[in-house]
């Protein structure tokens, strides 16, 4: 089984209208910013692979809970967090996707520990196996490389500067994939993260395009990892 997390609704029901014989079953009753979260895995099929599909909410303290859940109820053989991100790089636009070959906790700074990508400190990788799939499928503009993730929405200059200083091979960050990919480390279980691109931080204001993006940018996405599950 493959278990897929997202942050929002319109990550989540991109992808759960690409799945066949799907069903409900219900998961712990959860607190999320002082309303009960919508703790629900679809477990259906993509191909002949069945999925567990679920939303985590927005932040890693939540992603790492619920993929904690997730873990202990399915035991999935790959997780993949699945949804949209801003871009860093100039070389990622809008609409664009992004595969991670690493992902780092870019506010992650402890005096005396080393803050890179290739540190253990701040950093895990991510499934091979996903990244030579995605190589081989003949669709354009995806990226493979390094995600950051932080509990800040990018918008900032000062922002990429830092994020650029400590991780300049960064092709876009979020706001989960670091927690989720931790947590999978804990139990030994390989990750991936594919996001497609809402905004563009390196262009001023972009950020507002958000919204606008948001459900085109996240069929791009769930497009993807139902190509990269059909094949995995």
């Amino acid at each position: 089984m493959i278990a897929v997390i997202c942050a929002m609704k319109e990550e989540r029901d991109a992808l759960l209208r690409m799945m066949k014989e799907t069903k409900v079953k219900k998961g712990k009753k959860l607190l999320y910013h002082g309303e009960a979260l919508d703790n629900e895995y679809y477990v259906g099929k993509i191909g002949k692979k069945e999925i567990v599909l679920c939303r985590c909410g927005v932040g890693q303290l939540y992603a790492a809970l619920s993929t904690n859940l997730l873990i202990e109820k399915f035991k999935p053989e790959l997780i993949i967090n699945l949804g949209v991100a801003g871009s860093l790089s100039e070389d990622v636009h809008v609409s664009d996707l992004v595969v991670s070959d690493k992902v780092a906790n870019w506010r992650f700074d402890v005096p005396g520990w080393d803050r890179n990508e290739d540190s253990y400190y701040c950093s895990f990788n991510c499934d091979e196996r996903v990244t030579k799939i995605v190589s081989k499928l003949k669709m354009e503009n995806v990226h493979c490389g390094l995600i950051v993730t932080g509990d800040e929405f990018i918008y900032k200059k000062s922002q990429v500067k830092e994020i650029k200083r400590f991780y300049p091979r960064s092709l876009c960050g979020e706001m989960e994939g670091y927690a989720i990919a931790g947590t999978a480390y804990a139990h030994g279980i390989p990750v991936s993260i594919i996001r497609s691109i809402s905004d563009e931080t390196l262009v001023s204001g972009n950020f507002k395009q958000f919204d606008f993006n948001l459900e085109s940018v996240c069929e791009k996405a769930a497009t993807l990892c139902k190509e990269v599950i059909k094949r995995y």
